[in-house]
């Protein structure tokens, strides 16, 4: 069962599809508006200068302040973020676990926009590492 703030269903209807800009509607915007919208997570602004650079980009999600809210979990929970990345510690795409059909990531990128992948085939066919995160509990 999906503990969302809002309706599921209506979020992914409202923006499956929606074309990826590199400044605007990047991995980064989705992730934040799903964290958002449907667990009630705020996450903190992207800076689109990084969007472009691969190596600012992978510096910036490894050591932002707000990773420190966070901590790794091996199996992933409906909410969790994904960190996508050839390299644990580098990781240069981000996405978010919904526990639908199995379970899914939802994420967006230049070639499909908005999507929802299961993460064994998001894994083989980028051949990235998925790591999971969910907020840290007080």
């Amino acid at each position: 069962m999906l503990s969302t703030v809002i309706d599921c269903p209506a979020f992914l209807r409202r923006w499956r599809g929606t074309p990826y800009d590199r400044i605007e509607r990047n991995c980064w915007w989705l992730a934040a508006l799903a964290q958002g919208e449907l667990f009630g997570r705020p996450l903190p602004a992207a800076d689109p200068a990084l969007v472009a650079d691969i190596r600012a980009r992978a510096e910036a999600m490894a050591t932002h302040p707000a990773r420190e809210e966070w901590r790794e979990i091996e199996t992933p929970v409906d909410g969790a973020l994904v960190l996508m990345g050839k390299v644990a510690g580098a990781e240069t795409h981000v996405g978010t676990f919904l526990a639908l059909d199995g379970g899914l990531i939802l994420h967006t990128d230049e070639r499909h926009g908005v999507v929802l992948d299961p993460p064994l085939e998001l894994a083989a066919a980028k051949r990235w590492r998925l790591t999971y995160l969910v907020p840290k509990v007080p």
